[in-house]
């Protein structure tokens, strides 16, 4: 009788820290991968969860209110998917990066031809899937779910409490995101940039070239073998952003104490 209710008592503590992991899970990388069935994410959610409540010393005072308690289960999916925002930032930065070199190589036109807007971009392809590599190979997985527990010890379910401070973080966060995609780029983008004056300065030497049939070739040649030699650099700047995401998450709970 004592551990059914037990059982009975810290239900709703393990229901507000299920929904806080399933809101990052929904969000953050590999976990929220459209490749990942959402039923699986659920699972998985549960799981940690059950392992992370034995982190409360004790069950959290649930409220009264109906109406209360579906906000405090709002809050928490809010929190968790603030935490996968963070680290979901680390990925898109790599993929903004990516996005700019292929937009300079030209590889957009042939996009556009393609199929539209929405065909692969294999420049895109290859910078993402080396973002979720590396993301996992640099231990960027773990200090996510690190974040997440140590979230739970700074700010408890139900804790929740809205501020300024929160978009702050969020937004810095979204500032490194867009520093982690210049630096990935700038190689690519130097080069390309040297590229274009050269190939202007021929045209005025030699008005005779048509610089659409030699750019191009030029241009995706010359960005090919800067991304070659710029991928190397992928991996020490996804790991210093990874060592980054704990404190980040850290400032998040922090700012909705």
């Amino acid at each position: 009788m004592t551990d059914l209710q037990d059982m009975a008592l810290w239900a709703p503590t393990l229901l507000l820290v299920t929904v806080r992991v399933a809101g990052m899970a929904m969000v953050a990388p590999v976990f929220g991968s459209p490749a990942v069935p959402v039923k699986l994410r659920l699972v998985v959610s549960a799981a940690m969860a059950l392992g992370a409540v034995g982190l409360l010393g004790r069950p959290v005072a649930l409220p009264t209110s109906g109406f209360d308690l579906a906000m405090g289960l709002v809050c928490e999916a809010i929190i968790g998917a603030a935490i996968g925002y963070a680290a979901r930032l680390i990925v898109a930065g790599v993929e903004l990066g990516a996005f700019q070199v292929s937009s300079q190589m030209g590889l957009s036109l042939a996009e556009l031809i393609g199929g539209g807007a929405d065909s692969p971009s294999s420049i895109g392809g290859l910078f993402r899937l080396l973002a979720v590599v590396v993301f996992l190979a640099v231990g960027g997985h773990r200090a996510l779910v690190g974040g997440l527990l140590d979230s739970l010890q700074l700010l408890p379910p139900m804790g929740f409490t809205p501020s300024a401070g929160i978009l702050d973080v969020l937004v810095g966060c979204l500032a490194a995101a867009f520093v982690l995609a210049l630096k990935v780029a700038a190689p690519v983008l130097v080069a390309l940039l040297l590229a274009t004056v050269a190939l202007g300065l021929l045209h005025r030497t030699v008005p005779q070239c048509n610089l659409l049939t030699m750019g191009i070739p030029v241009r995706v040649m010359l960005g090919l073998t800067a991304v070659a030699a710029s991928l190397a650099a992928v991996t020490p700047l996804m790991e210093q952003a990874a060592g980054e995401l704990g404190r980040s998450i850290q400032a998040l709970a922090l700012a909705a104490r």
